[in-house]
């Protein structure tokens, strides 16, 4: 009966155990994405100010354009620019 008892109670360890990780896997798995595509944003800001150079447009990198870029991928970039280009 003991025996019965133990397999039950790692059972339901084994079972919160795996539901702990599914729930706390989702927002890490978001923070992840999102810092990747901040790093691709900074890049495509960079590879901008060198094009958009020739023309004397710069986009400042700060934490805003980073972020906006991240969220909103390339529409994000070119409201950056159109942004810089109204003000």
């Amino acid at each position: 009966m003991q025996i019965l008892m133990d397999i039950g109670i790692i059972a339901v360890a084994i079972l919160l155990i795996y539901v702990g990780v599914k729930i706390l896997a989702a927002p890490i798995r978001g923070i992840v994405k999102f810092l990747l595509h901040a790093g691709l944003g900074i890049l495509v800001l960079i590879l901008v100010n060198i094009v958009s150079g020739f023309f004397n447009i710069y986009v400042p990198i700060t934490w805003t354009s980073v972020v906006v870029s991240g969220l909103a991928g390339i529409p994000g970039i070119a409201l950056l620019i159109l942004l810089k280009l109204l003000f």
